[in-house]
């Protein structure tokens, strides 16, 4: 059977058996939404459809387990697309995504890939929220926050970057501040504790690889900022997140 021949077929039997996927303008407001960060419009289509989660879905496999993991990658990716439109730095999206198909790929039920789509979801939203909460509108803004999460590995100064993006440094230095409400030193160091904590919890580097890695001037001095950021130790940290099998 060719396939056009397969296509008339199927949407023949869809037909016939009432399935019909979600409309197109569905699919819309629900990406609009975590674009936009709107965090209590996906709640709200959570309350409302969370006894219906395969409604609407097309089947992209025969396997049941194998159908939900291919819906899960393609939301994902169409997730990580939109808020990458709508602002969220490339690299962090991009890594987030990895990291909650790498998650996914562990998972052997139904029930719990759909408890991590929703996280999944929740989260870009999150993020979402926070980066509009910021208000950050300017270019520069945007290229300097992408330019510190692609160099978290390199030394970062004040000076270093506002040679890339071409500034003066004290111009760059009042403009960060103003649209996000903090100095470019302590988004350099919020930005990498966060990254330590993700690669605490998603690998089995040692503690002094993690900290050097993110350029942290000694595992001693990164200890004492990782647990005045989580409240714990690296370790204990690691011991009470770990994704690691």
């Amino acid at each position: 059977m060719g396939l056009n021949n397969k296509l008339d077929y199927q949407l023949f039997v869809q037909r016939e058996n009432m399935f019909l996927h979600q409309p197109y303008k569905n699919e819309l407001d629900f990406y609009s939404a975590i674009r936009n960060g709107d965090i209590e419009y996906i709640k709200e289509l959570k309350r409302k459809y969370s006894a219906f989660k395969n409604t609407g879905k097309g089947r992209l496999s025969k396997n049941t387990l194998q159908n939900e993991r291919y819906h899960f990658v393609t939301n994902t990716a169409l997730i990580t697309r939109n808020c990458i439109e709508g602002g969220l730095p490339q690299e962090k999206a991009y890594t987030l995504s990895d990291l909650y198909i790498q998650e996914m790929d562990t998972l052997f039920s139904i029930e719990e890939i759909h408890e991590l789509n929703d996280k999944m979801v929740f989260d870009f939203t999150m993020h979402m929220k926070e980066l509009h909460k910021t208000r950050i509108v300017s270019h520069h803004i945007r290229k300097c926050i992408e330019y510190i999460y692609n160099n978290l590995h390199e030394p970062l100064t004040v000076n270093s970057i506002s040679r890339q993006m071409g500034l003066n440094p004290c111009y760059l230095s009042t403009l960060f501040k103003k649209e996000t409400g903090k100095t470019i030193h302590a988004f350099i160091q919020e930005t990498r504790l966060d990254t330590a904590a993700e690669m605490l919890k998603n690998t089995e580097y040692p503690y002094a690889l993690v900290s050097n890695t993110l350029c942290f001037s000694s595992q001693s001095h990164f200890t004492k900022l990782f647990r005045e950021h989580t409240g714990l130790t690296p370790k204990e940290y690691r011991i009470k997140y770990s994704l690691i099998p």
